[in-house]
């Protein structure tokens, strides 16, 4: 038997019941995903992780084949692939900043 949740199918997505999930990535994706926070921000969005991930997956291809290729080319990512920085991508290793659990603040 599963729960299910009901929630009204017109009520805005990003209002709409939520459900925390946990992830665990490379460290190297972590901050790719602050640096594309910090560049949504900085186009005027005032955005923050959890929602640019939502907006990313809404956007996502729900092709099976594309999600495959996304898939697959992750698979076979490097580190020195993930930073958006241009002057990262030829070094042998990479630091990245080490955040504590929980919200980021706005430096």
């Amino acid at each position: 038997m599963s729960d299910r949740h009901s929630v009204p199918g017109g009520d805005r997505l990003r209002d709409s019941k939520d459900k925390q999930v946990g992830i665990r990535w490379p460290v190297a994706l972590d901050q790719r995903l602050d640096d594309l926070v910090q560049r949504a921000n900085d186009a005027g969005s005032n955005t923050n992780r959890r929602e640019l991930i939502a907006a990313l997956l809404l956007a996502a291809d729900h092709d099976g084949d594309g999600l495959n290729d996304v898939v697959r080319t992750y698979r076979k990512a490097v580190v020195r692939d993930a930073p958006l920085a241009p002057d990262d991508h030829g070094a042998d290793v990479l630091d990245f900043e080490r955040h504590r659990p929980g919200p980021r603040t706005s430096a």
